[in-house]
C-alpha cells in the first residue's frame, strides 16, 4: 500500500529543459508536481522559462539554466532535492552533497543523449560524462523510466543503489476518449480520417519515415497525417504539408486542445528508431501514453519497452523502425477491419486507466521520497 506523506515535506524539484507547453518533460515534471501536491507535498518548481516561440539557442539555454540554479540553490533549504538527470544539474547535485540534503535522481535517458542532441559537446565527452555520473553516485536514491535505464543506472552506480522504475503516464481526464466531443477551432477544420504525430520533432522520432510511408502505394486512400509539434525536423513536415493535401501542420497546440484532436484520431505514429543507439535502453515516450489514454490504436516501432507494452495489451501494431513501405502496410492493417481497430482501442483505454496514469505515477515517486527520507533519518 502506498504510504502518504503524513507531514508537509518540502521538495525542490529542478528541471534543466526549457518550461514550454507542449514538451514531453513540461507535461511529466507539471504533472508529477501537481498530484505530489495533491498527496500532501510542499513542491517548490525550478525550472528556465523561455519566450521564443521556437526553441531557445545554446546561450539562452545557459542563462536559463543558470538563474534556474541560483534561485534553488539560494533558496531555503527543502527536505529533499529532486531533479531530472542532466549534465547542468550537477551544481545542484554537489551542492545537496555538501549540504548533506537527500536527493532523488530522474533519469529519461541515456548519457548519449546529449551527444546525439548537442553534437559539438562530444569533444568533451569525458567530462560531460563524469558530470552525470557523479549526480548517480550521489543520489539516494534514482528513478528510470525504462527497465533498459534501471539497468544502465545500476551500470554506473552499482548493484546496491535504490533505483526504481516509474514510466511516463498519462492524464486519464484530459486525454479520455471523451475529449472527442469537444469542439474547438482547430477540431473544425480536421479531416475526417487521420493518424497522428504530436510532440518533439526531433531526428530519432522517425518523422523522415513516415513522411516517406505517406508516398508509397501502399498508403490507404483518403488517410491524412496531423503533425503537432515543434523540433528540429520541423521543416521537413512544413514542406511536406505545402506539396500534399493530405498532410497538415498544427505547430505547437496546447495541451487540453491536443487532446480533443488525439481523441478523434485513427490512430497515432509512435515511431522511433534507434539513432545512435537512443532505443538501446528503452522508451517509453509520453505521447504513448496520451495515446492509448484517448482510446486511439498506437502504430509503434519494435524499440524495448514500448512494443512490449503494445503486443503484451493487444492495443496497436508493432513495426520494424526505418521501413516506410512497412508502416504503409501497418496503415492499411489499422483500417481494413474496424473490429480489430475498437477492441485495441478498448484495450488502449483500460490497460493507462488501471496501471498508467499520472496519480499512479505520483503516488510510486511518493514511495521514493519517503523511503529515502526515513533511511536518512535513521
Amino acid at each position: 500500500m502506498t504510504q502518504v506523506a503524513t507531514k508537509k515535506y518540502r521538495l525542490a524539484y529542478l528541471s534543466p529543459e526549457p518550461n514550454r507547453e507542449g514538451h514531453a518533460s513540461y507535461t511529466h515534471v507539471h504533472e508529477i508536481v501537481r498530484h505530489l501536491r495533491d498527496i500532501g507535498w510542499q513542491v517548490d518548481l525550478f525550472c528556465p522559462d523561455y519566450e521564443q516561440s521556437r526553441l531557445p539557442g545554446a546561450l539562452s539555454r545557459v542563462a536559463g539554466i543558470a538563474r534556474s540554479l541560483t534561485l534553488i540553490i539560494f533558496r531555503r533549504q527543502p527536505d529533499i532535492y529532486y531533479m531530472r538527470w542532466h549534465f547542468a544539474a550537477w551544481p545542484l547535485a554537489l551542492w545537496a552533497k555538501i549540504g548533506g540534503v537527500p536527493t532523488v535522481v530522474e533519469v529519461n535517458g541515456p548519457i548519449d543523449d546529449l551527444f546525439i542532441a548537442w553534437p559539438h559537446t562530444r569533444r568533451f565527452k569525458a567530462f560531460f560524462s563524469w558530470l552525470m555520473k557523479s549526480q548517480l553516485n550521489w543520489s539516494d536514491a534514482v528513478v528510470a523510466v525504462t527497465p533498459g535505464l534501471v539497468s544502465l543506472s545500476k551500470k554506473i552506480c552499482g548493484e546496491e543503489k535504490f533505483v526504481s522504475l516509474i514510466p511516463n503516464g498519462a492524464n486519464t481526464d484530459v486525454f479520455s476518449p471523451e475529449a472527442a466531443k469537444e469542439v474547438n477551432g482547430l477540431t473544425e477544420i480536421l479531416p475526417r480520417r487521420f493518424l497522428i504525430f504530436f510532440g518533439t520533432m526531433a531526428r530519432w522520432q522517425g518523422i523522415r519515415t513516415i513522411l516517406e510511408a505517406i508516398e508509397e502505394p501502399a498508403w490507404p486512400a483518403g488517410m491524412h497525417v496531423v503533425f503537432a509539434g515543434d523540433g528540429e525536423d520541423r521543416e521537413f513536415v512544413e514542406m511536406a504539408a505545402e506539396r500534399l493535401d493530405h498532410v497538415h501542420y498544427y505547430g505547437r497546440v496546447p495541451y487540453q486542445t491536443l487532446a480533443t484532436i488525439v481523441a478523434r484520431a485513427t490512430g497515432a505514429l509512435v515511431c522511433p528508431e534507434n539513432l545512435e543507439g537512443r532505443a538501446v535502453t528503452g522508451l517509453a515516450p509520453l505521447k504513448l501514453f496520451e495515446s492509448l489514454s484517448s482510446g486511439v490504436p498506437v502504430i509503434a516501432t519494435n524499440q524495448p519497452f514500448q512494443a512490449e507494452l503494445i503486443r503484451e495489451e493487444n492495443c496497436g501494431i508493432v513495426i520494424e523502425p526505418g521501413q516506410p513501405e512497412v508502416l504503409a502496410n501497418a496503415v492499411s492493417k489499422l483500417v481494413e477491419s474496424e473490429d480489430q481497430r475498437l477492441k485495441w482501442s478498448e484495450n488502449a483505454r483500460r490497460v493507462v486507466v488501471q496501471s498508467h496514469s499520472w496519480l499512479a505515477r505520483a503516488k510510486d515517486t511518493d514511495s521514493v521520497l519517503q523511503a529515502v527520507l526515513s533511511f536518512k533519518a535513521t
